[in-house]
């Protein structure tokens, strides 16, 4: 603030307090005082006469005009706090005071260092509609430029924008670098429409110069670029799992973007992984982004969400680790890169079936959604085909002892065993068939016990507990399981018990070996310096396939060609293991079979 500017102000106050009514010769030669004081910067000494003066004489109409300078020389000692504090007890004092348009200025810089800036902004609008004057005038846009530029982001300047409490030409610059953060931010879509609109409402305003070019730069950018929505946790308790999906992604496309030339432009929304700001990330992503494809959400129960949003909307989503049943079968444009808990009970019952020609089983699983999920999937292949399940048996997590569990399949067995023997005597002529068979003599079946496959789909740390207690319980049958076993504690604490046991799995035996895990490994290792786990290869998938569909559709195909190439894309192999859409169910139904033989998991299937 230029020195002469303050000396013009006290002019003014100089011609307002001889103007007062009944002249006081006192606080008149105290303000002519307090101003020679100021005008040698002599701010300390300023404000000590004025305080004096104050302290006897608080309630005296002199404060009208004493105190705009108090405030001023406070600013200019940097105690804004005691600057703040005058104002509001001047603003109830004196709220029609000529000289509070200036102070509202002030209030807004006292707002501002407190980085109350919503306030402040509100304060320099006060200032504007009282009529501060050219100069503060400027001052009052500059610093409410400087909050937009530094402090403010996209989505906050938009929810300021409606307020009916800014002044016209404050609600202006909010509306300029709401356009410029969109802009570099790489949201072209939502710029496009906001600089068209700020045109539309400030045609002649100071920044409708640079608004135009803007809305030029983001169609020339916008032209021949794909936007690509990532629903991601960044940050919360799932953060690490989206942080390795982002990068895992972003290799994937800077290689296709390298390679074919195409402009991506990612559009990150963090989801923090809760349900509620899934939602409204989708519907931004879907109504102002206007992406053709959403690579996520990561947690079933926001792909769950998200997926709901997008049913029979123009957009595709591929999440590359939901793995709950059903997800995809929302819409023709949701895929599920992981495979299902579903599908890998299916398959291994397949396996079962058609390979070890097994016709009757059981299922003993922990009292878990997981659980269930793999069981329901087993169960309706078995019961598809014709087989038999015999028993199903839950338990609570945590149990160490399943003799009950073993008690239950073992009475089924001999009880099954004497019908099925009555049944047989009473065809041959020796026998009629017993409509009930004697419990006792369960104990007498003491040459043990025989069922084509028993199916645990439970974790590594239940397996290892539940494969000895069958040896034990002398029940001979063939252990079946799905991916919770595909962890080294199975083999090493399973022992002999668990050796040729089959699992299905979503993760792929021998993974560190394949040519595609070592060339991902060796690019992660390059970019990020460190080695990636299999959530980073899932999400390098994810966009591999996202880049092998714009590849097939073309970069300006809309999203039912986009939905139409993942669809089609069969035995891909990937980073995390070798992937194919099934083109009705848009799930990926390469899960693999994993033997345990000699303290190994070998895929056989």
């Amino acid at each position: 603030m230029r020195f002469s500017r303050h000396l013009v102000f006290f002019a003014i106050l100089a011609a307002f307090c001889a103007a007062k009514a009944a002249p006081l010769d006192d606080p008149q030669a105290l303000f002519r005082k307090a101003t020679d004081y100021y005008k040698q910067s002599r701010f300390d000494s300023c404000s000590a006469a004025i305080r004096t003066f104050l302290k006897t004489h608080g309630n005296d109409n002199a404060a009208e005009y004493l105190v705009p300078l108090l405030i001023e020389s406070s600013i200019r000692e940097n105690d804004y706090a005691l600057g703040g504090r005058l104002f509001q007890i001047y603003l109830k004092r004196f709220p029609a005071s000529a000289f509070m348009p200036r102070l509202w200025y002030f209030d807004g810089i006292f707002l501002a260092k407190n980085e109350n800036y919503n306030a402040a902004l509100a304060a320099f609008s006060n200032a504007l509609s009282g009529g501060v004057g050219d100069g503060l005038d400027t001052l009052s846009l500059a610093n409410v430029q400087k909050i937009c530029e530094k402090v403010l982001t996209a989505d906050e300047l938009d929810a300021l924008i409606p307020r009916s409490d800014l002044h016209p030409r404050i609600v202006e610059v909010l509306a300029y670098f709401e356009i410029v953060k969109l802009f570099d931010g790489g949201q072209l879509v939502r710029a496009r429409e906001k600089a068209e609109r700020y045109l539309k409402t400030y045609e002649r305003a100071p920044h409708a110069a640079s608004v135009k070019e803007y809305l030029n730069r983001a169609g020339d950018q916008q032209r021949g670029q794909v936007q690509i929505g990532l629903l991601i946790p960044l940050s919360g308790y799932d953060a690490d799992i989206g942080k390795q999906i982002v990068t895992g992604a972003q290799l994937a496309f800077d290689s296709y973007a390298a390679a074919s030339g195409a402009k991506l432009n990612l559009v990150m929304c963090d989801t923090r992984g809760n349900m509620i700001e899934t939602a409204k990330k989708t519907k931004e992503l879907l109504n102002e982004h206007h992406v053709p494809i959403i690579l996520g959400p990561v947690l079933s129960q926001n792909a769950v969400v998200a997926a709901s949003i997008l049913m029979e909307k123009d957009v595709v989503m591929l999440s590359p680790t939901a793995n709950d049943d059903g997800i995809a079968e929302m819409g023709p444009n949701i895929f599920q890169m992981n495979v299902t808990l579903g599908t890998l009970g299916a398959k291994i019952a397949r396996y079962a079936m058609d390979n070890l020609n097994i016709r009757d089983f059981a299922i003993i699983g922990p009292s878990t959604d997981y659980a269930s999920a793999l069981a329901s999937g087993f169960r309706k292949e078995v019961e598809k085909s014709g087989r038999e399940i015999v028993l199903e048996e839950n338990y609570d997590e945590g149990t160490k002892d399943f003799k009950v569990q073993f008690d239950n399949l073992k009475t089924k067995l001999v009880m099954r065993k004497q019908q099925r023997t009555a049944v047989e005597k009473s065809l041959a002529g020796d026998a009629q068939p017993s409509p009930k068979t004697d419990p006792k003599l369960v104990a007498a079946a003491d040459s043990g016990y025989e069922i084509g496959g028993i199916f645990l789909p439970a974790e590594s740390e239940d397996v290892v507990m539940l494969a000895p207690q069958v040896a034990y319980h002398r029940i001979k049958t063939q252990l079946l399981g799905s991916t919770g076993w595909h962890n080294q504690k199975t083999i090493v604490d399973g022992k002999e018990y668990v050796n040729n046991a089959l699992f299905s799995s979503n993760l792929q035996a021998g993974l560190p070996e394949t040519k595609e895990w070592q060339d991902f490994r060796a690019l992660y290792r390059s970019r990020f310096g460190s080695d990636p786990d299999r959530v980073a290869a899932l999400g390098y998938d994810a966009a591999a396939l996202i880049s092998v569909a714009l590849k097939e559709a073309g970069s300006s195909a809309s999203a039912s060609q986009i939905q139409q190439a993942l669809a089609s894309i069969k035995n891909y192999k990937g980073a995390s293991g070798p992937i194919s859409f099934d083109p009705e169910k848009r799930i990926n139904t390469e899960a693999s079979i994993i033997k345990i033989k000699d303290k190994q998991f070998i895929r056989v299937q």
